[in-house]
Formats: C-alpha cells, structure tokens, sequence
C-alpha cells in the first residue's frame, strides 16, 4: 500500500543518517504515530469520498430519470400541440369558408333587396292609389245612400200625405151609410214620416 511504502521510506532515511538507537526508536515512534494519524486522514478522505461518490450518483441517477421523463413530457406535448394546430387549421379554414360564404349570400341578399327596392316601392305607390280610389268609391257610396234615404224619407212623406187624402173623406162616407157608424173619424192613421236624416260625413 502507499501508506506502508511512505512508512518504510521514512524508517529508511532514518537508518541511513547513522544516530543512534534511542533516537531512531524515538523517530519511529513519531514515524508510527505520524503514520497512523495519515492513515485516519485517509481513510476518512476515502470514506467521505466514497459516500460522495453515492450520493453524486444517487443525484445523477434522479437527474436522469428526471431529464427522461421531462423529454417523454415534451415529446408528448410536442404531439399534443402539433395535433391541436392541425385542427386550428383546419377549423380556421372551415371558419373562413364559412365567413366566404356567409359574405357571398349577404351580397347576394343585398342585390336582392337593392333590385326588389324600386319595384316595392312602385307596388307600394299603387296600392296607395288604388287605397285611395276605393276611399273615394266609399264616399261616393255613402253619398249615394244618402241621397236614397232622403228619397225615400221624401217617398214617406208623400204617401203619408196621399193615406191622409184619401183614408178620411171615404171612412166619413162610409160611416154615414151605415147605422152603426158613430159619424165621426176614429182612424188615427199613420203616425207620420220620419225626419230626414242627417248628411253622412
């Protein structure tokens, strides 16, 4: 061993220095006691040594685990994140089909209405005057049964007055022929015409 060989160079240039032999009993005392206290150094550099050995490759077995398992989480993000773009591409170009189309009908429907416009308007200016002609055919009628409600108003009158003409003189004669007959006009008659209406506004 390396220790041992140190030890027995030291003994060695003791010998070869030619003291005596009380001083060469104490140079090797302090040799072996030198010695010893290199060997606990030593050993104990070796274990801590050895202990740092194993807890460097306990960490560098948990960083590799860990480095793996990080690259297995990112391979699988990378997945993730190239799938999820693939389908926001193509949802985008459904999305701008969709919007393509959306614009084309609405242009369409603009066309639409912009030509149907002056048509609509014409029909609407129409029927505003066929409206009004009906509105003006309505008056007219309401005039006409006016004027037929005055006629025959005036129709009543006039046969009121013909019932009153005729009914009296022939009910007096008739009851101066009979023997039961009173001699007196008892008919009352018709009560009357009725007014004239009110004009129709």
């Amino acid at each position: 061993m390396p220790i041992k060989r140190l030890y027995h160079k030291l003994t060695a240039d003791a010998d070869a220095t030619g003291f005596d032999s009380d001083t060469i009993d104490e140079r090797r005392k302090g040799s072996d006691v030198k010695g010893q206290r290199l060997q606990l150094i030593v050993y104990t550099a070796l274990f801590a040594f050895i202990v740092l050995a194993a807890y460097g490759y306990y960490l560098i077995f948990n960083l590799t685990h860990d480095v793996h398992s990080l690259s297995n989480d990112v391979r699988q993000m990378t997945r993730s994140v190239n799938q999820m773009s693939m389908s926001v591409h193509t949802n985008m170009e459904i999305i701008a089909n969709s919007i393509v189309q959306m614009q084309r009908s609405t242009s369409s429907m603009a066309d639409t209405v912009s030509q149907a416009m002056p048509e609509m308007a014409a029909n609407t200016t129409t029927m505003t005057g066929v409206a009004q002609n009906v509105g003006d055919r309505i008056d007219g009628i309401s005039t006409n049964i006016q004027t037929m409600s005055v006629g025959l108003v005036a129709m009543q009158r006039d046969m009121w007055s013909m019932n009153k003409t005729v009914s009296n003189p022939a009910e007096s004669m008739f009851d101066s022929m009979t023997p039961w007959g009173s001699g007196r006009n008892n008919s009352r008659g018709s009560p009357g015409p009725l007014a004239f209406p009110p004009p129709v506004r």
